[in-house]
């Protein structure tokens, strides 16, 4: 939590530099920061279950959020297109998990995650495609998105194996490689916002 937090203060102080179509990314990291502190809390206070705050927050409105900041950054008409109809692809996922998933709102459904993450991985390679392709190539360094698609990369692809086997390695062992997936994550999303430069986005 301190570590996002200190993420969102860095948004906040480079704000002015940092361009509109980062909004949507920026928009989503807050949001998911803002649940898992709240439901840290509410947990600790209520000892109730959270499940439907990350099902409804995380799982529909931060994917939809970073969905929508890769279709917003796409511009070659193909790959907004077909950016569209992952878009579409995650609307359709939402709608088959409430049908096939018993109680989705009170149960996290990694089915629907990994769904989410590989939706979320197409719409980085089309990105990626396209800005290897245009002279944003040459200022990689200053690009916020690129730092921003490594970092989500990095996140992802890791937790998807300990996500995985969560229910046959140690607890200890579960929570130390998210951390440090987090930390390394961030950290890339750190850099990035450092280097970040007006007018790069």
């Amino acid at each position: 939590m301190v570590i996002s937090l200190l993420v969102i203060a860095l948004m906040v102080i480079k704000y002015r530099k940092i361009g509109k179509e980062n909004l949507f990314f920026i928009a989503g990291y807050i949001v998911f920061s803002m649940i898992d502190t709240f439901c840290y809390f509410y947990f600790k206070v209520t000892h109730r279950s959270t499940e439907m705050f990350y099902v409804i927050g995380f799982l529909m409105v931060v994917f939809c959020m970073y969905l929508l900041y890769y279709f917003q950054l796409l511009y070659w008409p193909i790959l907004k297109k077909l950016q569209l109809f992952l878009l579409i692809l995650f609307v359709g996922n939402i709608v088959v998990m409430f049908y096939i998933e018993d109680d989705l709102l009170h149960h996290f459904s990694f089915n629907m995650l990994y769904i989410n993450i590989l939706l979320l991985m197409f719409s980085i390679i089309l990105f990626l495609y396209q800005t290897f392709n245009s002279d944003k190539i040459l200022e990689l360094n200053n690009y916020l998105p690129f730092w921003i698609s490594v970092s989500l990369l990095i996140l992802f692809i890791g937790s998807i194996p300990i996500l995985y086997f969560r229910t046959t390695v140690s607890e200890h062992i579960y929570f130390f490689i998210l951390f440090m997936l987090n930390l390394i994550s961030n950290g890339i999303l750190l850099f990035g916002l450092i280097r970040n430069k007006a007018g790069q986005t």
